[in-house]
């Protein structure tokens, strides 16, 4: 690596903080001190073929027994230190590999299967047939050593570890991956995350993204290289800026990341900007949105479904005389059906009806909206703005095609009630994602689609955060923040801040 600063020189501290903690060394000695993963190793190998050898020939299980004997047993530590030196060969001693879940279990099987193979040809060269003298105690030594070495390094040490790297009280070792707009305040005294992060620096997707504006100093690398820095400097978590995802090659990367078995965590400003006062795991004041699976399962599933299957009922039932009258004034004052049904993309992609009072004059062209769908959710500038609140805006404030009626009920979101039916349905709840329309589903990018993880909402993060002053990519990053930390208590808090919005009226177009 060119030019490299050492990780530890690279000071992205807060004062007063050791350059050294000790508490980030939590979680790593299993890692850091290799003889001891090492050790357990040669347990695992050792019982696990001293299980399968006495199932066939000590147990009783299937005819004569036999001793293993002093000479076989001598015999079971070596070869269990022999397969070790295959086991480091495939990379397990590897702080990545560690950290890995599947990878780590399918590396396990195959440095396994090496090892009977090995020890197949010694046998038939120096004719000493230990633990293989029958297919059986092959077989049960084979399975009985991967499952054992599998539960215990993927079950129990890459879940301690895991664990003791997020444990609150310890400082994470951390890398950016890619440009980022705000990556000198990484950098300097003042940096350091309010939850005890460490930035060791940066790994580049291109030759010089980083270099050529904060120095090569802080590079560690390229992101091929990416495992190797995690391995040599001890990193424990990943950060990409949400910058990144824009990328063609943004799913490479995402999937480069991911391999490494460490936490990563998308990082963006926009938080700080919505929500200043929103609890949650901070990186210098800036929120971490993980790739993790939803919050919401199990008893919060039925939680969810009766909350709004009960809110939901009581709505259409108190505010049926408002309904009437709004389809009345819809029918009278434009010509065309009461309401506009529309197929959108739900829970997993899944289509479904979609319903709205009409607010557009009947058999409207969508060029229109196709067209700024596209723009919106590539990014582009739109260049659009609210003239009466003089701001900024990323929805068309003077859309031709809507109706006098329509102008109305778009401004006080009265044409959202229809969708009470959705939810009564199951077709989407009161709070999530906005579903999408099926032909921008053909403009998302990968990273986009995780937001259909959840079933579609009336009301979301979104619309209490900005509504039409939030750019598209930053209301996928406020949907996968609700998907990931979803709880009863923040749908509650949601639907509460949704009142005074859709009262205000403000930025509904």
């Amino acid at each position: 690596m060119r030019n490299m600063k050492p990780a530890e020189t690279l000071d992205v501290r807060k004062p007063g903080v050791s350059s050294h903690p000790r508490s980030d060394s939590r979680g790593r000695s299993i890692l850091t001190r290799g003889w001891v993963l090492w050790l357990i190793d040669v347990c695992c190998i050792a019982v696990a073929l001293y299980a399968g050898y006495w199932l066939r020939v000590g147990s009783g299980l299937f005819g004569a027994t036999a001793p293993v004997g002093l000479t076989r047993s001598v015999a079971l530590i070596g070869i269990s230190l022999g397969w070790t030196a295959i086991f480091a060969v495939e990379g397990l001693y590897r702080r990545v590999r560690v950290l890995a879940g599947l990878d780590q279990v399918l590396s396990i099987g195959k440095s396994v299967s090496l090892g009977f193979l090995l020890l197949l040809g010694l046998s038939f060269v120096w004719k000493k047939h230990y633990f293989v003298e029958t297919r059986l105690i092959v077989a049960f030594g084979w399975a009985f050593s991967i499952i054992l070495i599998s539960l215990v390094r993927v079950g129990l040490i890459r879940a301690f570890v895991r664990g003791r790297i997020r444990h609150p009280g310890s400082v994470r070792r951390a890398v950016v991956v890619g440009a980022i707009p705000f990556a000198r305040r990484f950098i300097g005294d003042k940096m350091l995350a309010n939850n005890g992060h460490r930035v060791v620096g940066f790994v580049e997707t291109r030759d010089g993204e980083i270099a050529a504006d904060l120095g090569p100093e802080y590079v560690l690398g390229r992101i091929h290289a990416l495992d190797d820095i995690v391995n040599k400097h001890e990193i424990e978590e990943i950060f990409l800026p949400i910058g990144l995802l824009e990328n063609r090659g943004c799913f490479g990367i995402v999937s480069r990341c991911s391999r490494t078995g460490l936490p990563v965590k998308l990082v963006s400003d926009i938080f700080e900007i919505l929500m200043p006062d929103e609890p949650k795991e901070r990186v210098d004041g800036l929120p971490k949105i993980g790739f993790g699976e939803p919050a919401l399962k199990g008893a919060g599933v039925v939680v969810k479904r009766l909350l709004d299957l009960v809110i939901s009922s009581v709505v259409v039932f108190v505010f049926s005389p408002l309904l009437l009258l709004i389809a009345f004034l819809v029918k009278v004052l434009s010509p065309g059906p009461v309401f506009f049904r529309q197929i959108r993309a739900g829970h997993n992609g899944t289509p479904f009806t979609f319903y709205k009072f009409r607010t557009m004059s009947h058999d409207t062209d969508d060029t229109l909206h196709r067209e700024y769908a596209t723009n919106f959710i590539g990014g582009k500038e739109l260049r659009l703005r609210d003239e009466q609140n003089d701001s900024e805006v990323y929805k068309m404030p003077d859309d031709p095609r809507v109706t006098s009626i329509g102008k109305i009920l778009r401004r006080t979101s009265l044409d959202e009630l229809p969708q009470l039916f959705n939810v009564l349905k199951g077709d989407m709840s009161l709070v999530g994602p906005r579903p999408p329309i099926a032909y921008e589903l053909v403009i998302y990018k990968e990273w986009h689609k995780r937001r259909l993880k959840a079933k579609p909402g009336i009301t979301g993060l979104w619309q209490v955060s900005g509504r039409s002053s939030v750019p598209f990519h930053d209301m996928v990053l406020l949907d996968l923040y609700y998907i990931n930390r979803w709880s009863l208590s923040l749908d509650i808090e949601i639907v509460l801040k949704t009142i005074p919005v859709v009262l205000s009226g403000k930025g509904a177009y």
